[in-house]
């Protein structure tokens, strides 16, 4: 069945330490959301954690580290807390350690994103185990923070694309004349049913990261093979804005992400 689209605003990632990462790639990168070109890479597969902060206590529900270059057996492990003890131990919230491939897929492209979903954690610091790999380990992005959903689903005529920054171009003799370019994948739809509780509580939020704040959008949560190619993280195209609907209090919005991964 078809799950609404989940929304997350990363929280940002301070003082972040590993106990694997090469001096070009440290896992600081994992907090650097403006640049796809910024990753995580370690030397081999031995203590393979990444642990950090947050800027100040946050609510996290959600947690996936995108674009990594995980196997069959890569295993990811989450635990979050209020002190570096408590997530280096017995930690408040722990996942366990869990398929980073769930469900298992296979991509062209060899990167998957992980997918933790969970009750509301009150957390300041947070660490991740990645177990069970072969060979070097990189990731591009750690997104946490609050899932937020709509009560509603989207409305059709949704789309998904691609928006190609290269260009190309053919002399008179047909030649191809190419220039290289980001080509981001993209997904398009509204939501015309966003209450206004809804709006003020959750998505305002969402509006207010406009063209240049960062944000997930998993366009259809259900854990089944296609999940992975919906999951977008990047920008939203335009800024998107509420438009007051017919019904009082109800709320029409438009999304474009962008997405880098």
């Amino acid at each position: 069945m078809i799950e609404k689209p989940l929304f997350v605003l990363p929280a940002a990632l301070t003082a972040i330490a590993s106990g694997n990462q090469r001096t070009e790639a440290p896992a600081s990168h994992l907090g650097q959301f403006t640049s796809p070109g910024l990753v995580w890479r370690s030397t081999g597969n031995s203590n393979l954690w990444a642990r950090g902060q947050f800027n100040s206590t946050q609510p996290i529900s959600f947690c996936t580290m995108l674009a990594a270059n995980a196997l069959a057996g890569t295993q990811i492990r989450l635990r979050l807390g209020t002190s570096q003890a408590e997530v280096d131990g017995a930690a408040p919230y722990d996942s366990a350690a869990q398929a980073f491939i769930s469900p298992s897929v296979s991509r062209e492209s060899g990167l998957y994103n992980s997918h933790l979903q969970f009750a509301e954690q009150s957390a300041l610091w947070w660490r991740v185990d990645i177990t069970g790999h072969t060979g070097d380990f990189s990731a591009m992005k750690l997104v946490m923070g609050k899932a937020i959903q709509p009560a509603r689903y989207y409305n059709s005529g949704f789309e998904y694309g691609l928006e190609d920054l290269g260009a190309i171009d053919f002399s008179r003799w047909g030649v191809a004349l190419e220039t290289d370019g980001f080509i981001f994948r993209s997904v398009n739809f509204r939501l015309g049913w966003v209450s206004e509780a809804e709006f003020e509580s959750a998505f305002r939020k969402v509006m207010n990261q406009s063209r240049r704040g960062p944000v997930l959008v998993c366009f259809d949560p259900q854990p089944n093979a296609y999940r992975q190619d919906k999951t977008y993280f990047g920008r939203f195209k335009q800024p998107p804005f509420a438009q007051a609907a017919r019904k009082p209090g109800t709320y029409s919005m438009d999304f474009t992400v962008l997405s880098i991964i």
